[in-house]
């Protein structure tokens, strides 16, 4: 048999005093006397009180929660990140739902759909690579409910963005591999639909380019899934070349370790032979051999500004502030892949 759950009217009943009393007792109303006050926690505290959060927020109008939506938990960048949503939503008095899209559009749509029902009092996303309509995002919208796009966004939504400079990222690392002495750059990315992916490529051919090194189709890969197993598929395909490259960019640093670890059973000499670099600086680049060069991106910080300027929006604190666009520079990080 379920226990029955206790209202601010049995607490009212219990005192004989009115509800509106005991509501003002629990958010702490000057109000009510002190003596009052104590009386009514103390009462709810015998008899299990417990508010229910969906009507406080029908009644102030705000929640108190934000929700998060990643491609997935299991990157350091995104964990990172959630940190430090979490860490400015704390501050504030807010909790954060948190879910991962798994790349799915389908179940974005549905994890989006399920927020907005739950009244948070905004949406912090990351599209997932499947993602090319924005349908869903915009109907959050004209419900009244900030957005706010970090990391991976489309141009397509008017809000606020906090994102990376991967175009000037991604130049500036191919420009280190041609100052190293590198000619023959190969560049394993992600897929083109995503905006993140589109930039990195772009600044990767803006350097070969500006330094009239040829760009190569045969020398470019773009695959799926951010793993092991498609980044050791990608360097066997580049190795098999007559002209095999001496460097290869890649996109994120996951690939650039599934990268080395297969360069490694085929006997290629890192970076003598095949200089490898990464971005995002996870600290797994640090502690394998050799180090991984990469570029760094703050994500902590990155997930702290994002919340911030969510947080500013949902207090209308800033009159334009749908439109505002923040563009993190990563830095350049050398070590002994390169």
């Amino acid at each position: 048999m379920s226990k029955k759950v206790t209202t601010i009217r049995d607490i009212a009943y219990r005192l004989n005093v009115s509800v509106a009393t005991v509501s003002r007792a629990l958010r702490d109303s000057t109000e009510i006397k002190r003596e009052t006050k104590q009386a009514v926690l103390e009462m709810a505290k015998e008899m299990d009180y417990h508010p229910n959060l969906l009507a406080s927020s029908l009644s102030s109008k705000k929640s108190k929660i934000l929700g998060v939506v990643v491609p997935t938990i299991n990157r350091q960048f995104w964990s990172n990140s959630i940190s430090g949503i979490e860490s400015v939503a704390y501050h504030h008095g807010y909790k954060v739902m948190i879910f991962q899209s798994a790349e799915s559009v389908k179940k974005e749509i549905e994890i989006v759909e399920t927020l907005a029902n739950s009244r948070v009092d905004g949406i912090l996303i990351a599209l997932s690579k499947e993602t090319i309509n924005y349908n869903h995002i915009n109907n959050i919208l004209k419900r009244g409910i900030p957005v706010l796009q970090f990391e991976r966004s489309s141009t397509d939504l008017d809000t606020q963005k906090v994102i990376t400079d991967d175009f000037n990222g991604a130049f500036e690392l191919v420009q280190h591999l041609i100052d190293s002495g590198k000619k023959n750059i190969a560049y394993l990315g992600g897929p083109i639909s995503l905006g993140v992916c589109k930039q990195r490529l772009k600044g990767f051919q803006q350097a070969l380019q500006q330094n009239n090194v040829t760009d190569k189709e045969n020398l470019i890969i773009t695959i799926d899934s951010f793993d092991y197993q498609s980044a050791e598929k990608a360097l066997r395909k580049f190795w098999s070349l007559e002209k095999k490259p001496d460097a290869i960019f890649c996109f994120a640093d996951i690939l650039a370790i599934g990268v080395m670890a297969a360069a490694k059973k085929l006997n290629i000499s890192i970076p003598q032979e095949l200089a490898i670099v990464g971005f995002g600086n996870d600290d797994i680049g640090r502690f394998v051999t050799p180090s991984l060069t990469t570029m760094a991106q703050p994500s902590f910080e990155m997930g702290k500004l994002a919340a911030e300027l969510i947080m500013n929006e949902i207090n209308d604190e800033e009159k334009y502030c749908s439109r505002r666009e923040e563009i993190i520079r990563p830095q350049l990080i050398i070590r002994e892949s390169s």
